[in-house]
């Protein structure tokens, strides 16, 4: 007969392991936080480890019972392994916005993560733990009544101990949490169970809130009969810093510089990540009123832009508009049908460019394009440009970003941009084209930064309150035809002083872009639109 390990021992021991090796981003985080010469009550510091395994005891006590306990283990053990690996290896944090970000992340994107290095974290930290978990032949008392009064028991003796810590260095626990409220969002598991029960009844609660419409007086108030048509440009983790429209030191704009175009020298996210960003920056509401829930049902300004009647298309490189383009014309890039612009499961942005310029010169009114790109989006910044854009070399050719020089991880991201830069300036020269007969402008506005091992962080998601610079500082650029100048009065002289003056957000997409359209409705804010202060009234 196989040899029977008592449940309080195996509790103990989950507890043990996932309080250790499932937590090393945690250990990782209070060994840079916690300064031994500043908190000198040693008793504290070793109260912590104590804490954190008491916490996990208590959670296991209550989901470890006979018939479920393996399974359900062997599924914490490997969604634990994934979240440990993302926080270790990229200083993610897993709060409620990354849940959103992983439940809306697709197949595409998932897979740009798998690695060598993670490979070997899930041979460590899963496959081997689960086999244990596998064989392990756990003795539970007989009878029910047993069971719950051992629960119990355990439950009792790990509350007491919390108690007791608590009761000892309650003001030193207090001051760390409150000046570090972030802690919360690494102690694994209990960070990811907790956002996606919090997801999970959102989502629940969500099914009996009505949609809301906005903007349905929208009336088109331009007089003239040639078409305005905009094409409007999504980045995806893009950050401001590496534009060299924006003084860095680095040419990434080799097209664009030449180009008449403005670039927003201060602007701001909504988000640290694109299941944020992208409905915030489309929605009516600021980053500091913004709220998921109700931007899922309630229209945002391309719903507004179709009730004036113009003309409005979605045109997806990035897996998908998060809802927004959900009530308009919008169409999906499928790599298979563009061979010669898609590899590695994606397509580089330059496939968006196909039928532009048959979308441009048939428009028969006013005109909104959408074109949501890839962009610069990690880890595999290696495969977001064909091999004629390396221009910064040695490049980091691999999703094992963490393992590559500081130096090649920048190089790769910067090759991203240029080929960012020559995707927006082909747009503008299609544009360009057509403005004998067209008023036409181009938009570009990134979703969100990019963190690239500065202080050890990498990617993007943090929680907004402690992001760096990097994920929240975003480029905007716009150009504008000589025909769309004159025939919305714009003066650039003064708008280009104020895109180096004046600091500006996501916020502000909404009412520029109805300004932009010339669209009237009771919707649209002037104060938040970016060119009606240099508008000739």
């Amino acid at each position: 007969m196989k040899r029977q390990i008592p449940l309080f021992l195996f509790t103990l021991i989950v507890a043990l392991f996932f309080a250790s090796a499932q937590n090393i981003a945690l250990w990782q985080h209070l060994v840079s936080i916690l300064n031994p010469s500043i908190h000198a009550d040693s008793g504290f510091l070793f109260s912590i480890p104590i804490l954190i395994t008491m916490l996990c005891f208590v959670l296991f006590a209550l989901l470890i019972w006979p018939w479920i306990y393996k399974p359900l283990l062997i599924a914490l053990l490997l969604f634990s392994t994934l979240a440990s690996y993302a926080m270790v290896s990229y200083g993610q944090y897993f709060n409620y916005s990354m849940i959103v970000n992983v439940f809306e992340t697709n197949q595409s994107e998932a897979t740009s993560y798998l690695s060598f290095s993670l490979l070997f974290w899930l041979v460590c930290l899963f496959v081997i733990p689960a086999s244990i978990v596998a064989k392990a032949n756990v003795r539970f008392p007989a009878s029910v009544k047993s069971l719950l009064l051992q629960k119990l028991g355990m439950l009792i003796v790990a509350i007491a101990v919390t108690g007791v810590i608590a009761s000892l260095y309650y003001k030193d626990y207090a001051a760390l949490v409150r000046n570090n409220s972030e802690i919360k969002a690494l102690i694994n598991p209990t960070n990811y169970l907790s956002a996606s029960f919090r997801y999970a009844k959102y989502r629940l609660y969500e099914k009996d809130i009505p949609f809301q419409t906005i903007g349905t007086d929208a009336k088109d108030t331009r007089n003239t009969g040639t078409p305005n048509v905009i094409v409007l440009v999504v980045g995806e983790t893009s950050r401001a810093m590496n534009y060299s429209l924006n003084g860095y030191e680095r040419n990434t704009n080799p097209r664009l510089s030449k180009e008449n175009v403005i670039s927003f020298q201060h602007v701001t996210s909504c988000g640290t990540a694109t299941a944020v960003s992208v409905p915030c920056m489309f929605s009516i509401m600021t980053h500091d009123t913004y709220n998921a829930t109700t931007a899922r049902h309630q229209e945002g300004v391309l719903d507004v832009l179709k009730h004036a009647k113009v003309n409005v298309s979605w045109i997806d490189n990035d897996g998908g508009c998060k809802g927004v383009c959900d009530r308009i014309e919008h169409l999906s890039i499928d790599p298979n049908s563009f061979k010669e612009d898609c590899a590695h499961g994606s397509c580089y942005d330059s496939v968006l460019l196909n039928g532009l310029a048959d979308r441009v010169k048939n428009a028969k009114g006013d005109t909104v394009i959408v074109l949501h790109l890839i962009g610069s989006h990690g880890p595999t910044y290696f495969e977001r440009y064909t091999p004629e854009f390396r221009v910064f070399t040695p490049t980091c050719d691999t999703a094992d970003i963490q393992n590559c020089s500081r130096q090649q991880v920048l190089n790769t991201y910067d090759n991203t941009i240029v080929y960012t830069d020559y995707v927006l300036s082909q747009v503008i020269d299609i544009l360009d084209k057509y403005d004998n007969s067209h008023q036409t402008a181009m938009l570009y506005l990134s979703d969100h930064g990019e963190s690239l091992g500065e202080d050890g962080i990498f990617l993007h998601g943090l929680p907004y309150g402690i992001a760096p610079e990097e994920q929240t500082s975003v480029p905007m650029i716009l150009w504008m035809s000589p025909s769309f100048q004159n025939g919305h009065k714009v003066n650039q002289t003064c708008l280009k002083q104020n895109a180096k003056d004046i600091s500006y957000s996501q916020d502000n997409l909404f009412h520029t872009l109805l300004g932009m359209a010339s669209v009237s409705t009771g919707a649209y804010q002037p104060s938040l639109d970016m060119l009606h202060q240099c508008m000739r009234l």
